[in-house]
């Protein structure tokens, strides 16, 4: 993504530069640690963070973290190099974050002269009482340290979270409107076996929930391998969003939220089927990380469609 550096009021600026946002690869990783040396803090890759730079001539100047810590979205260390600020680099860092998320709830711990920026895409302050418990504890150290922070949270109307066992009922409601009519149904006590299978191996059901009703699901199951050092991979399946709430990014969501938790399980890969083939399912999966660089072969067993 490429933005324009926007000229001040006294034109300072005689030729706008262009500032381009991506994510970081491995080969960043001694510019991204130089720059945030400077801001008197450690950088290291951890395992399920996603982390995002901006470039001013192919110079990294500015990052930010994107990391899923308990199931929750959390936007961290945003950083722009002292020589670069002013000129729109942290609001094009935290747009290329809102298009990462999508629909998905976040939260950060900004600092109290940042709130506005982070306000812009839809962050807001929150009492202590919502949030996550990790991010108060948090918070509390980071206060005792002499460094002022306030929690903000993104939400656009959509939560997406684990299914609670209680929930199962909507999510199979959603299940059932797109399966096959001649398809038999589970007697709910099946429902809760298979569901209990699919958490003690480490794999979840989502839910994308407006209010009390849910509007989406997806299947994430964790299968255990003998390659990759014995790490598992993940799997997903019925990824399913209720036809009026289409078209909005939950399902783009509900797959992040299957990718990000594969990753937090060491899942060496995460994989789909479909045999969808037109041009705006293939952009919806890339969209959401998804690659189809790979050739899928199944055999079904009494489940053709």
């Amino acid at each position: 993504m490429h933005y324009k550096l926007a000229l001040n009021g006294s034109n300072t600026l005689n030729v706008a530069s262009t500032i381009k946002t991506r994510v970081a690869v491995d080969a960043d990783l001694l510019q991204i640690q130089e720059l945030y040396a400077i801001w008197g803090h450690a950088f290291a890759y951890l395992l399920n963070d996603q982390t995002f730079v901006a470039e001013v001539n192919g110079e990294i100047v500015g990052a930010i973290r994107l990391t899923f810590e308990d199931s929750s979205f959390v936007v961290r260390s945003l950083f722009v190099h002292q020589k670069s600020r002013g000129k729109g680099i942290a609001i094009a860092l935290l747009q290329k974050v809102e298009m990462e998320l999508g629909v998905a709830e976040a939260y950060c711990l900004p600092f109290p002269e940042q709130e506005k920026l982070f306000s812009s895409i839809g962050f807001n302050s929150v009492a202590e009482l919502t949030a996550p418990d990790f991010l108060i504890s948090r918070r509390a150290i980071l206060n005792q340290s002499d460094q002022d922070v306030v929690i903000m949270k993104r939400s656009i109307g959509v939560e997406i979270r684990p299914l609670p066992a209680r929930d199962l009922p909507l999510a199979m409601n959603l299940i059932y409107e797109f399966e096959l009519s001649e398809v038999k149904k589970l007697r709910e006590n099946d429902v809760r076996s298979i569901y209990s299978k699919i958490i003690a191996a480490g794999g979840a059901v989502f839910g994308a929930y407006r209010g009390s009703s849910i509007i989406g699901t997806c299947t994430l199951n964790v299968c255990a391998n003998l390659s990759w050092s014995g790490r598992p991979y993940g799997i997903v399946e019925n990824i399913i969003v209720t036809k009026n709430e289409r078209s909005k990014g939950i399902g783009k969501s509900l797959l992040l939220f299957a990718r990000r938790m594969a990753e937090s399980e060491n899942c060496y890969k995460v994989a789909l089927m479909t045999n969808q083939q037109d041009p705006a399912t293939v952009s919806f999966y890339k969209s959401a990380g998804f690659s189809g660089d790979k050739i899928g072969y199944q055999r079904r067993f009494g489940a053709e469609q």
